[in-house]
């Protein structure tokens, strides 16, 4: 027998629909969701609201022809950048980690991670709606 939260742990990796996930698994999350109907089926409605979105946004793969097209031009035309473009690309990554580093520790940690949190808490409801409708408009749906 599973838990809420690996339950919820199965719908965050595999998806929605039951086919995908765990074997070994599939057995308990189903006779989970039959005992505790009333905690699982929104979080199962919102997995396959994502599932859905992740589904617009899948593409072909590409041609044998096209990939190995890819491939020969890219091998032909691949050429190292001159050492003063090397020597630039090392001090500015030094001078932005230095610059990076001062500007944490004078900021304090606090600051830092209520950014990190902020950044990511506006993955909710409105923004998911925002991300659904732009996948469908690039996909012409």
């Amino acid at each position: 027998m599973i838990n809420e939260v690996r339950f919820f742990e199965i719908l965050s990796a595999y998806g929605a629909d039951p086919a995908r996930w765990p074997d070994r698994e599939r057995a308990a999350a189903r006779a989970f969701i039959e005992a505790h109907p009333d905690k699982v089926l929104a979080l199962q409605d919102d997995a396959a609201r994502l599932d859905d979105v992740l589904e617009l946004a899948r593409i072909a793969p590409p041609s044998t022809g096209l990939e190995a097209a890819i491939f020969s031009t890219g091998q032909a035309e691949t050429r190292f950048a001159p050492s003063w473009a090397r020597l630039a690309a090392v001090l500015a990554l030094s001078a932005g980690l230095g610059l990076g580093w001062a500007g944490a520790g004078i900021s304090g940690v606090g600051e830092g991670d209520a950014a990190y949190a902020l950044a990511f808490s506006s993955l909710e409801e409105p923004a998911l709606d925002e991300v659904t409708n732009f996948i469908r408009d690039e996909a012409g749906q």
